[in-house]
């Protein structure tokens, strides 16, 4: 198809709504008509000239040298456009293309194919299903673009992302860190059950400013798992004078590695954490009044006041509940840390809560992948995909300048 045929067709496919607009009999009926027109007649606009200016420039290509080159015909392709896809556009082809000669115009199509393919990553990248996202590639842009595809494109793009969070070097002061495990089920680890614990380390600014600094994937949350991770963050930079509290999930093994590794560094145990424990060894029947008790003794201005309504508690509870005052006694001490700090903090430190958001905005997305990996580099992948995206994207953690 040359551009004169074209535009013939173009100006038949006209005079052919022009003979069926007398037809309707109400607007409403021509309307839609005319819209569903309007859309197609953008469209033919739109393959006579891609159709022009591809041909121009093999016209020109061949004015240029001195070899006889002809054109033969046209072959269809299809693009992108922001009307949707357009089918059928007529691309001019050389008879002999022994010159390999490959109009430059063509490249509309591979952008916008990278485009889609982005748009693509960014759905999967936000935790939209592959089949929801093949849905909406046939619905809203008329293409079939299989799940499985949809899995291989981010699969890909995870491949090459270069924000690579292990291997990039700490140059932020953070002043509180967080740790935490969350389980995961992988095939590539070579455990039994297929799960591996996904150690992380999230970091505080002065400013606000959050970060994951570093993770790893474990068969437990064991001592050693622990200390190489933080190894890891200590060779890449991280600064240990700056860092003030680090709160933590109360973890055997972790409390060992950060006495070993920050010897003086204060430690603040989750009381999120500590609250379900004690209220999982609790019987049914007395949970809600144990859980309103706990919640008096962290509600105090003091940790004197905390600590007499600990002792309150356990008075009260002992006989009834021995195991559940058991758990709250173990450890209790590393639970009241944040009263160090100054009360405008106490909010955001005791808990893991910021670290705890992203662990399920990373189960979220997780389910894409029906909860299940099939390596062990997809695993780790996608893990370091997510929380670079979750970095650059989540809001600053405000509590340091909030007034008391």
């Amino acid at each position: 198809m040359n551009p004169n045929s074209a535009q013939q067709e173009f100006t038949t496919a006209h005079r052919k709504v022009a003979k069926k607009l007398s037809v309707f009999d109400n607007d409403k009926d021509l309307t839609n008509f005319m819209a569903g027109n309007l859309l197609e007649s953008l469209k033919q606009m739109i393959r006579i000239m891609v159709n022009t200016i591809v041909h121009e420039e093999m016209d020109k290509f061949r004015s240029e040298i001195d070899d006889k080159i002809y054109f033969n015909g046209s072959y269809n392709r299809q693009m992108m456009s922001t009307l949707g896809k357009v089918d059928n556009v007529p691309i001019p082809r050389f008879r002999d293309n022994s010159n390999g000669f490959v109009p430059q115009s063509l490249s509309v199509f591979d952008s916008e194919q990278e485009r889609f393919v982005k748009l693509v990553e960014q759905m999967h990248l936000m935790g939209i299903s592959q089949r929801k996202i093949s849905n909406l590639a046939k619905s809203c842009f008329g293409i079939t673009f299989s799940k499985n595809r949809v899995g291989k494109v981010y699969a890909e793009f995870a491949r090459q992302e270069s924000m690579n969070i292990n291997s990039q070097p700490i140059i932020d002061d953070f002043e509180y860190l967080y740790f935490d495990g969350v389980y995961v089920k992988s095939k590539g680890y070579g455990y039994e059950d297929n799960k591996a614990v996904l150690l992380c380390v999230l970091g505080v600014k002065n400013d606000g400013t959050r970060k994951i600094t570093g993770f790893s994937f474990a068969r437990a949350e064991d001592y050693e798992s622990w200390l190489e991770l933080i190894d890891n963050l200590k060779a890449r930079g991280l600064k240990t004078n700056t860092v003030k509290l680090a709160v933590t999930d109360g973890g055997i093994g972790l409390k060992s590695a950060l006495r070993f590794s920050f010897p003086n560094l204060p430690t603040q145990l989750c009381i999120v954490h500590k609250s379900r424990n004690v209220i999982a060894k609790t019987k049914h029947k007395n949970k809600r009044g144990l859980a309103d008790d706990l919640k008096t003794v962290f509600n105090q201005e003091t940790k004197e006041n905390a600590t007499i309504q600990a002792k309150v508690f356990c008075k009260k509870w002992y006989q009834i509940e021995p195991t559940a005052v058991e758990t709250l006694r173990r450890n209790f001490e590393d639970c009241l840390t944040y009263y160090q700090f100054s009360k405008s903090t106490w909010h955001q430190i005791r808990t893991t809560n910021v670290l705890e958001r992203e662990f399920r905005e990373l189960r979220r997305r997780i389910k894409v992948f029906d909860n299940s990996f099939n390596s062990q580099a997809s695993t780790e992948n996608y893990a370091n995909t997510i929380f670079s995206n979750l970095n650059q994207t989540y809001p600053a953690y405000q509590f340091l300048h909030t007034k008391a």
